[in-house]
This record gives C-alpha cells, structure tokens and sequence, in this order.
C-alpha cells in the first residue's frame, strides 16, 4: 500500500509541475500564429502598393495612313456637289445645287395701286374711272437646269384696270452659250430701253403711252415666240420671231419681228450712257374669222398713263391693214444720283385697201433725281437701268431711299383726221402728259410710288371729243 500510494503521490506532483509548462507553450503559439498573419497582411499590402506604381503597358504601334486615291477625292467631290445649297438673299428663296448647275428660286411681284382722277373735258360717256386694283399679282419661278439651261415660269392675276383670273405671263425656256442665247415660249421680247426696264423698276408707274403702244403691237410679256440674241458688257443685239399672246386666239395667228440693238456708248465710273434702235415689222396681223371672212386689222391706242381705268383716251379704232412698221430710237444716262431717259417712235401702216396708208409719231423724255445720292443702276443682261437700291435702309441706319422725277410724253395717233375714215382719215387724237413723281425705297424689295399727272387730249376735227383731267396715283409694291 505505501508503495502505492507513493507511486500516485509521484504521479500528482509530475502532474502538476507539468501543467504550467504547457499552459505556456499554448500562449506562445498563439502569438506566433498572430505575427505571421500581421506578416502576410503586410506582404499582402506591399504587393498592391507594388502593382500600383507599375508602369502602364505599351500602347499598340499604329498603322500608317494610307494615301487618298483619286478614286477616293472624286467621291467626296461628288457627296459635296449633292449637297444643295439654301438662301434667302432680299427675300427670295433659292435652292441651288453646290456647282451651280441647277437652281430654284420663288418670285414675286405685287403692286397694289389707288388712284384719283379730277375729270375736266371730255365728251358723254368718259368718265375717267377713281378706284383701286391689282396692277400686277404675279407669282412663279425661275431658275438653271443643266448648268446652260435657263427657265422662266411667271402667272399673273393683276391686269390693267381690273383683275383677272390669271394667265401666262412669262413661260420660257432659254439656252446660253455665251455670248449669244436662244428663248422659246411666251415671254416679252427685247423692244427698247423703257420696254426693258422690269415692272419692278419704272420710275412711273407706267411706261410713256408711245412706248406702251410701241411694244404691244408684236412683244410685251407673254407673247409667244422664239428669240436668238447677243449680249456682253456693253450690248445687246436681239431678233424675235412673234406671233400671238398667250390670253389671245385667232384662226391664222399674226406674225412679225421684232429686234434691237443697244450700246453702252460711255461707261465710266461717274457716267453711263445708253444707246438704243429697235424695230418691229408685222407681216400679217392674226385672221379674226375662218376663210375669206376674215379682214385682218390693227389698232393702236392708250390710256391716261395711270391703269386703274383701262380706257383708252387716245385710239384709231380697227385699220384694216396688211402689215405694219415701227421703228424707235432711245437713250439714257446716268451720272451719280442724276438720271435722264427719252425716245422717239414712228409707226407706219400697210392698208389692205386703196385708201391712203397712215402714219403715226410720238416721243417721251423724263429726267430722275435721288435725294439720298444711289445710283440708279445698269442691268447689262436687258441693256437698262434698275431702280435704286438703299444703302441706309428704314429700320436699321437710315431712312431707305428718296426719288423725285419729271416726265412729258406725247403721241399722236391722228392721221389726215380732218377727212372721215371713209375716205382714210384716222381720228385718233393727240395726247400730252406731264407727269411729276415722288419714289420712296424704304428696304429692298419694298418700294411706294406717288404720282401726278396732267392729261390733254385733242381732236382737231372734233374739239368735243378733247379730254383733260389730273390724276393722283399711289402705288404700294413688294418683289423678290
């Protein structure tokens, strides 16, 4: 038993002597176990700080260019050229292609005139019409095809006197191959300076009564025919083969010629000066019935010089005639803000009958100021002048542009009138107009025109038919 007991006695003490030791050892492998995770934190730590200060990678090399081909400059060309071109210069919108080659542009033209007559002679029945009306209304479009192709498409709905429906103003197609042109269709053919000088440009508000009549008998706007002429810097020579206007029907429709060749004699930089011929020969004028029945005939004839009455105050009534002649000459200056214009004509007709063939005369001349100083300037492509265009417009700087102008024109469309028309007399009447005109350009395309005039009409052979009358008109006008 006592060894027993010494053996466990033995046992207990190495026990216990035991137990601290390993108590130890545990604690120092945890300590150990904590460091190498601090250390592997650390490593962990300065392997991202590492990859964060390496340097980027390479970038890729980069190909060469390869060089543009002409294949390749041509196509861009051609993407370009398709691309139109838009604009609205003075109001007027244009499509145009990038060459130039094709274009499309939108005209207008409206003129809405009042006007006033104070009636003095004149025989029963003439009562010079007071009254408004749409002098012109016209709408269209113009343009080039095919780079030497040229159209004109223009209706009307203004008239002289009264409104129309509408008809073919201007419908033309021309090809120019510099410097000469061809025109085909309804258009107004080259007849003289003041027949040349646009709707929108007149210094009045119409053209002197003897170039009026002059450019009705085989042109004015819508007349149908084909045209060959020449023009350059400083001429024009035209050739027009005419017949009827596009508002008129006939059976057999008449057939002339009309022609003109204008020179621009001076061109200086302080003065321009115009000169003109023009000629217009009817061979036959249109038949007015199918057969024998027709008697082709001619009247020239027209009004006070203000269209919101379309009566005719001078007139020779139907001549029964073969043909006719007319011839004219005109010119036209203009030196800084001074511009003066006139012209004489004469008209010679072939009776279809034995009685005496008659002829007829007449001349205008007018002179123009502006107050502001434009220039009135020189269109090369109708051998006339254009009205002013204002260089301090209303609205911006300025106040637009001021003209004031004189004008007297007499024709005489009386033949032998003391004899009656039996015996070939032609009572037409003479007829005098002194004119005076204010023309007031506030912005292109915007233009007020205020007129007055002093009309005189004379029968020598019969005083009760004499007229005379003054006349107020006003004119409101836009165009582009």
């Amino acid at each position: 038993m006592t060894t027993l007991r010494g053996i466990l006695l033995g046992a207990g003490a190495a026990t216990a002597l035991a137990a601290p030791a390993m108590a130890a050892g545990t604690a120092e492998d945890a300590r150990l176990t904590a460091l190498e995770q601090q250390l592997q934190a650390v490593q962990r730590q300065l392997a991202d700080m590492r990859a964060q200060q390496a340097p980027a990678p390479a970038p890729a090399p980069v190909a060469a260019p390869v060089p543009a081909t002409r294949e390749d400059y041509a196509s861009l060309k051609k993407r370009l050229d398709e691309q139109p071109r838009v604009s609205l210069a003075n109001g007027r919108l244009t499509v145009a292609s990038r060459d130039g080659a094709f274009s499309f542009s939108l005209r207008s033209l409206v003129q809405f005139d009042a006007g006033y007559f104070a009636q003095g002679r004149g025989p029963a029945g003439v009562d010079l019409n007071s009254g408004t009306n749409f002098r012109r209304a016209q709408v269209g479009f113009t343009g080039k095809a095919w780079r030497d192709w040229s159209y004109n498409f223009t209706y009307d709905f203004g008239g002289n006197g009264v409104e129309k429906n509408g008809y073919v103003y201007t419908a033309s197609l021309q090809y120019d191959f510099k410097p000469f042109a061809v025109r085909l269709g309804a258009f107004a053919p080259y007849a003289g300076i003041d027949d040349s000088t646009g709707s929108g440009d007149l210094i009045f508000l119409e053209r002197a009564s003897v170039a009026d009549i002059a450019r009705g008998i085989a042109g004015a706007p819508g007349r149908e025919g084909i045209e060959f002429s020449a023009h350059g810097d400083r001429y024009l020579l035209s050739v027009a083969f005419t017949g009827n206007k596009s508002t008129e029907s006939a059976y057999d429709e008449q057939q002339a010629v009309v022609s003109r060749a204008a020179f621009l004699a001076v061109d200086g930089d302080n003065l321009k000066w115009l000169l003109d011929v023009d000629m217009t020969h009817v061979f036959r004028f249109a038949d007015t019935a199918p057969g024998a029945a027709s008697l082709p005939s001619v009247s020239l004839g027209n009004g006070p010089e203000l269209a919101v009455d379309k009566f005719k105050t001078v007139n020779t009534g139907a001549i029964g005639a073969d043909g006719l002649t007319e011839w004219g000459v005109e010119t036209a200056a203009q030196s800084g803000r001074f511009y003066g214009q006139g012209g004489y004509f004469h008209f010679s007709v072939d009776r279809s009958t034995a009685l005496p063939s008659p002829d007829f005369s007449g001349w205008y001349g007018l002179a123009a100021f502006s107050l502001t100083g434009e220039p009135r300037r020189y269109d090369a492509g109708k051998a006339s002048f254009a009205g002013l265009k204002p260089e301090h417009p209303l609205g911006k700087d300025g106040l637009g542009a001021w003209e004031v102008a004189a004008r007297y024109s007499s024709v005489d469309l009386g033949y032998m009138p003391i004899l009656t028309p039996a015996a070939g007399g032609v009572p037409g009447g003479q007829q005098n107009v002194w004119s005076l005109g204010l023309n007031w350009y506030p912005t292109a395309g915007l233009r007020f025109m205020l007129d007055y005039s002093n009309l005189q009409v004379n029968h020598a052979e019969a005083p009760g038919n004499d007229i005379s009358s003054s006349g107020i008109g006003l004119r409101s006008q836009i165009a582009f």
